[in-house]
Order: C-alpha cells, then sequence, then structure tokens
C-alpha cells in the first residue's frame, strides 16, 4: 500500500482590532477551490520556516505584513493525488490590502459570520471543529483541533 503525499501549508487568521477576521476570494479561474472564500496563505517552500512561508504569502496576496502569534489548528484537505494540510496560524497585520491576481475579493468578517460564505473545504472543515465565543477582549477560539484526522 502506497502512503498519501502530503503537502504543507500555513494559513494566516488575521484579526483587526474590531474582533474581524480577513477572508480573500480565490480566482474563478483558480486550479483549486474556484470562487470560494479562504485565509491568506499558502504553501512552504523549500528552505523557508513556517514564519517566513507565512509573512511571504501573506504579503504576496494581501499586501499586508504580519506578526505571528500563536498556532490555532492544523486541517487536512485531500485531493486525488495528495493531501495538503494548513496551519491556521493567529495574526495581526499593518498596511491596506492589496489584493493579488490569484484573488478578487476581500472581506473583514465576524468569525460567527464566516459560515455565510462559500469557504473553500478546508476552511469550513476547520470552523466545524472549533467554537467561537465572545469576552471581554473581543473574539477568542476554543476546542481547538490540533490533530491531523487520516483515513
Amino acid at each position: 500500500m502506497v502512503g498519501s503525499v502530503y503537502i504543507l501549508a500555513v494559513r494566516a487568521f488575521i484579526e483587526d482590532d474590531n474582533g474581524r477576521v480577513l477572508i480573500i476570494k480565490r480566482s474563478e479561474n483558480s486550479k483549486t477551490n474556484p470562487s470560494t472564500w479562504e485565509l491568506p496563505g499558502g504553501k512552504i517552500g523549500t528552505g523557508e520556516s513556517i514564519e517566513e512561508a507565512l509573512k511571504r504569502e501573506v504579503r504576496e496576496e494581501t499586501g499586508l505584513e504580519i506578526t505571528p502569534s500563536e498556532v490555532m489548528g492544523v486541517v487536512e484537505q485531500k485531493f486525488p493525488i495528495i493531501n495538503a494540510v494548513h496551519i491556521i496560524i493567529r495574526c495581526r497585520a499593518s498596511g491596506n490590502v492589496k489584493l493579488s491576481h490569484e484573488h478578487e475579493g476581500f472581506a473583514w468578517v465576524e468569525p460567527d459570520g464566516l459560515p455565510r460564505y462559500r469557504l473553500a473545504d478546508w476552511l469550513a472543515d476547520f470552523l466545524k471543529d472549533i467554537k467561537v465565543e465572545r469576552n471581554d477582549e473581543g473574539f477568542s477560539l476554543r476546542d481547538i483541533l490540533g490533530f491531523i484526522r487520516r483515513s
């Protein structure tokens, strides 16, 4: 039996001062998840650290400079030949959003409003595994999925 091939990706859960999260809409011409909403990020390049890859991907896709803080969780995305493992990292950002050609829209959304968007499958799966709860400092996330589900 041949084992699955995995690629590693990093995703930025960017929160603003009001507790809203940045999501970006993939182009309708995208090979994967066309016209769906996702968190900024992408594949880790050879020789890159997780933080370097996250900062590079967010800068390329949104023009924002980020400060990563903590890993929120991990989610797996299955494709016919490979699987992607997305590491979701909480971040703060500075600058103004300027999208790359890979995306056609962006929105700052209250966490509990995320399910109203047509989300990439991996992001929808991630959100099913967390609870969003309001506290005095804004939104925090609990019950984080910390393990990759393999089948």
